[in-house]
């Protein structure tokens, strides 16, 4: 197999742009009905308890920085047990990824294609993905995403910009004495299990340049991430006032209809879609590269290119299977999210991973120090 490099700033691009995919699409209207007006500082601490999970991530990765998951799990547990344990992550990429899909298909049916089947989106969106992973890999997804992260960052700063004018202070206040300590960490773990699946990060520190640096750059991502949702939940807030921001699918969406300035600048709600079309294309594409190449590898497949015409169908078809709970499907995510994928997947297996691999590594390297 090739093993194509990618930089350091594609790194931390591609991370930006897959974390914005899920954070304000997925979880702001949750975190604002669990913390209120205090739903600001729930995203800093989910980005602190996120950043926490990526640095466990790191530090694995760089146990072996020139094999994948796939491969250093077997390195560590053995053949069959080392098999068994990334099966979790596989399923939970493609579940992620079918749910994705959905949702991205029902936001655009609902605001821009309203006579275009849901279907017939997702399927557009899966040929763009799958045409990218299959003619250029993870360095035409990493290429992608230094392009698309900038203009991605650039919206956002314009869009909090232009909504400075609607701010009322007053809805945000008082700060923290109506929903306390457990309100504000409840609330955080709804964007902690969100941003901590920078755990892709174990099936692409093999092909990255300075792997090092780079697995540094997907903490720095989560982290910017973490403090860009904040301000924009903070925006939101002010704008709607927690009861109301709490009962819409898309606060910012909805922030974003609010923006006038000087009767010249209005309806630019289409930036929004631009945020959501480039930030799920990358995480799409990340998704698939992981699974199809992790899957590739587990089966012992010479081209993991091949493994696309499975994993692609695949991914359509169980997005397909939620024809009446697309818009919900995050609320299912997020309760996946809490009680499963960040306790195990996110968690439990790359802990466990460390210490056994930490150990072998110590136990390997006292041997060769010994006469």
């Amino acid at each position: 197999m090739n093993k194509p490099k990618i930089s350091v700033n594609q790194v931390f691009w591609m991370t930006f742009s897959i974390e914005m995919a899920m954070t304000l699409y997925l979880t702001q209207s949750l975190v604002i009905h669990t913390a209120k007006q205090d739903a600001w500082m729930s995203f800093l601490i989910g980005g602190v308890i996120a950043c926490g999970i990526t640095l466990l991530s790191v530090a694995l990765a760089r146990l072996y920085p020139d094999q994948t998951l796939v491969e250093f799990s077997r390195t560590i547990l053995g053949r069959w047990l080392g098999k068994i344990i990334v099966v979790p992550f596989l399923a939970m990429w493609i579940f992620i990824s079918s749910t994705l899909l959905r949702q991205f298909s029902d936001f655009f049916q609902m605001i821009m294609f309203d006579q275009t089947p849901t279907s017939v989106l997702m399927l557009m969106m899966m040929l763009i993905v799958s045409g990218l992973v299959w003619t250029g890999g993870i360095a035409s997804i990493a290429r992608c995403s230094q392009i698309v992260g900038p203009i991605i960052m650039v919206i956002v700063v314009l869009i909090i910009c232009l909504s400075f004018n609607n701010f009322e202070f007053e809805q945000i206040l008082p700060v923290f004495s109506d929903s306390g300590v457990g309100a504000l960490i409840r609330g955080s773990l709804t964007p902690a299990s969100v941003f901590g699946d920078a755990v892709f990060l174990l099936m692409l520190t093999k092909f990255m340049e300075n792997p090092r640096q780079g697995t540094k750059k997907v903490v720095w991502g989560v982290a910017v991430v973490s403090v860009i949702s904040s301000v924009l939940t903070l925006t939101a807030l002010s704008i709607f006032g927690p009861a109301l921001a709490s009962k819409m699918l898309f606060p910012t969406f909805e922030m974003i209809r609010y923006v006038s300035l000087m009767e010249f600048i209005q309806n630019i709600e289409i930036f929004s879609t631009v945020i959501w079309f480039f930030s799920v294309f990358i995480k799409l594409s990340v998704y698939l590269f992981s699974t199809c190449y992790g899957i590739s590898q587990w089966l012992g497949l010479k081209h993991w290119t091949r493994s696309i015409w499975v994993i692609a169908p695949a991914v359509f078809l169980i997005a397909w299977k939620f024809p009446q709970t697309g818009l919900y499907a995050s609320k299912i995510q997020v309760q996946l999210g809490l009680h499963y994928f960040m306790p195990i997947v996110l968690t439990g297996i790359p802990l466990l991973l460390w210490i056994v691999g930490t150990v072998r590594k110590r136990s390997r390297h006292t041997r060769h120090v010994d006469p």
